[in-house]
């Protein structure tokens, strides 16, 4: 193949790494024919054959020398397989032997170690036994009150004793005979702690405290006092016969125990105080209160008398001043949540069944006052006449309050009870409340049988009422320090802050009834008043062609309408004092505005019949001009006797009621004023 056809062929492409069949066949086109291109790569590919061939003519001595070192090598490494696998063999069988011979040196070494450790207890065991002896041979040659030979024995013992015990060795190592001589010593101390106890010795007291914690025997020292001391005067006091020999009085035997622990064990403790190397005592607790409480439940097992609910909460209360006193002589108030025993004892007494009882006892009471209808109400409903010196005007709030007042009395309350108490508070003026809601809807759709008079004073006592609870409950909320000198000074103070937000709800919720007893006395008294008000629209059949006289007082109407407002006033100026003037402003208001209706409406149709006339007048005016003239007169006459009337009756409207609008009711009294063409100024 010439260079020509190598050149047509591009062979250079078969090698690169982008090589591509199409674009190839797309560039020798180019150049030549498809024939051609065929022909030519069919001779390229001849060319490329015979130099193979040539190739591995050359190579083929060199490719069988290969051949035959690879076998003669395979050959060799078959030959050493033989000698590796003898050689593992041996490995084996050494690592074999090492192992049992470590095997065999680590139980001679623990044989040894046994054998020493032994030794070591034996020689360990024959000095305490040596040291027990000379410990025996002390306390016997020695007199029982020598208590320096006692300490420098118990020294002895606490220090052999305390070697085992870091060896932990005690219980391998002591005996029946070394327990014995730890119990001799443990009841000579006993003898003479118990003797400096009697005799109130401070310094043998501290001595014999610091024997027993060398001896590690601090329970027993505690148990010993319960027994020998605390247990023989308690079972004296807590006894049913002391309980009925003090009247039932549990404070009274309380008050024997504290004083028993302030006296009998009052030096006692404040040597521990005095000492801070007495560590390990708490005689007030394990010897004291633990004593106490076993007495307690079986002594007096119904001290909590479940059944009668003013014996069980001043029991509930003395005994948990007992338990504070306790507390108090131990140094330790948080004792009641770390000490079950504690809480153990308080829930002897059924606090929810107690709380059953009082609810029952609270509400009931109430409920029998609030069962009464408003239109009901006789004299002995209504107080304030009485004179009894309480602030209310009707029953049923005197006995809401009277149920307040008992949820937190002394006799009643218990702290672990406040949030049920006060749940109780809050359901009692929600019924309180709601009492009062019922019956304004009821007077919503009719008025009852007993008529205004009875109902508009019911109104005024509930106003007057809901406004002194408002006082009495809500003063307690704006400052946590009033606390005390109200009903809620038996709280807590650390609650305080919850109750004060519970005493602003009930505060709004006052302010909110109030509100609504307030619309309510403003709606009777309009409806009451503005019957007489329709009258004002009899007036132009009044005056037209009946040749009355020019009026010159005001009508009856418009005195009974404003007579009902006035005597509000009157009657419960004295008694509600500023409150009331704030309802009659808003009767005044509302009144006013019904007025001008109806001022504005008859006024309206006056111009109607002005102007029909006048239209009449110049219709007829040239056919009977005389008597046209005096029908005109006379018209004209009528239309300003019923306006003088209306001035003359809006006028006594204006100053009877005036000095009581401070309000609302400035504007609609002077749009009255404005529509009658009244000039008196308000």
């Amino acid at each position: 193949m010439n260079s020509t056809e190598q050149s047509v062929l591009l062979t250079d492409e078969f090698f690169k790494d982008t090589f591509g069949i199409d674009d190839y066949l797309s560039k020798c086109t180019q150049k030549s024919e498809l024939l051609t291109l065929r022909r030519d790569l069919k001779n390229y590919g001849f060319v490329l054959y015979s130099t193979m061939v040539d190739i591995l003519k050359m190579e083929t001595e060199d490719i069988i020398n290969l051949a035959e070192s690879l076998t003669n090598l395979s050959s060799k490494i078959d030959d050493l397989s033989t000698p590796v696998s003898q050689l593992c063999e041996e490995i084996r069988t050494l690592h074999l032997t090492i192992k049992d011979a470590k095997l065999c040196f680590e139980k001679h070494l623990n044989r040894v170690q046994s054998i020493r450790s032994e030794t070591d207890r034996v020689n360990l065991k024959m000095g305490i036994l040596s040291s027990s002896i000379y410990i025996n041979n002390i306390i016997t040659s020695c007199l029982q009150e020598d208590i320096t030979v006692l300490e420098r024995a118990i020294n002895e013992y606490s220090f052999q004793y305390l070697y085992l015990k870091e060896m932990d060795l005690d219980s391998k190592v002591i005996d029946k005979d070394i327990i014995n001589t730890a119990t001799r010593l443990l009841e000579l101390v006993h003898t003479v702690f118990l003797k400096a106890i009697q005799q109130n010795d401070e310094e043998t007291i501290l001595r014999s405290l610091r024997m027993y914690v060398n001896l590690s025997k601090q329970s027993e020292a505690e148990k010993y006092i319960k027994e020998r001391i605390v247990s023989p005067t308690l079972n004296m006091i807590f006894t049913q016969k002391s309980l009925d020999l003090h009247g039932q009085n549990v404070k009274i035997l309380y008050d024997q125990a504290i004083d028993f622990l302030n006296t009998n064990m009052k030096l006692l403790l404040m040597v521990l105080d005095r000492n801070p190397d007495t560590k390990g005592f708490n005689f007030v607790i394990n010897s004291f209160w633990v004593e106490v409480d076993k007495q307690l439940r079986e002594n007096l097992p119904n001290i909590t008398a479940p059944g009668n609910p003013e014996l069980f909460q001043r029991r509930f209360k003395d005994t948990s001043l007992f338990l504070e006193q306790i507390m108090n002589a131990a140094n330790d108030l948080t004792l009641f949540k770390k000490n079950p025993t504690f809480q153990a004892h308080m829930k002897r007494f059924n606090l929810p069944v107690y709380f059953e009882i009082r609810f029952q006892q609270i509400a009931a009471q109430f409920e029998a006052e609030i069962i009464t209808d408003p239109a009901d109400f006789t004299e002995s409903d209504i107080i304030r006449q009485k004179g009894e010196g309480n602030p209310f005007a009707l029953q049923v709030s005197l006995a809401l309050w009277n149920s307040i007042q008992r949820c937190f009395h002394d006799d009643v309350f218990l702290i672990p009870l406040a949030d049920q108490f006060l749940k109780l508070m809050m359901l009692l003026t929600s019924r309180y409340l709601k009492w009062f809601e019922s019956h304004l809807n009821k007077w919503n759709t009719s008025l009852p049988s007993s008529g205004f008079y009875k109902l508009e004073e019911f109104i005024i006592y509930s106003l007057i009422d809901t406004n002194i609870l408002k006082n009495l409950m809500g003063s307690s909320a704006r400052n946590l320090s009033e606390f005390d000198n109200t009903v809620f000074k038996v709280i807590p103070s650390n609650i305080r802050p919850s109750v004060k937000q519970i005493l602003n709800i009930n505060e709004q919720l006052l302010d909110a009834t109030y509100l609504k007893l307030q619309q309510q006395l403003v709606i009777f008294k309009v409806q009451q008043c503005a019957i007489y008000l329709q009258q004002v629209t009899s007036i132009p059949r009044l005056y037209r062609r009946t040749n009355r006289n020019v009026p010159k007082e005001p009508s009856n109407y418009v005195i009974e309408s404003v007579s009902p407002v006035t005597k509000l006033y009157s009657n419960y100026n004295t008694i509600m004092g500023d409150k009331i003037v704030a309802v009659m402003d808003l009767i005044i208001a509302r009144l006013s505005e019904q007025y001008v209706s109806l001022v504005q409406e008859v006024l309206l149709s006056v111009c109607k019949t002005e102007e029909s006339l006048r239209r009449l007048k110049n219709r007829n005016l040239t056919n009977n001009d005389d008597s046209l003239t005096q029908t005109n007169g006379d018209a004209t006459s009528d239309e300003a006797k019923i306006r003088e009337q209306i001035k003359l009756d809006v006028g006594h409207f204006i100053r009877e009621l005036r000095s009581f609008a401070v309000d609302v009711g400035k504007r609609p009294l002077a749009l009255l004023t404005e529509e009658s063409g009244y000039r008196d100024k308000i």
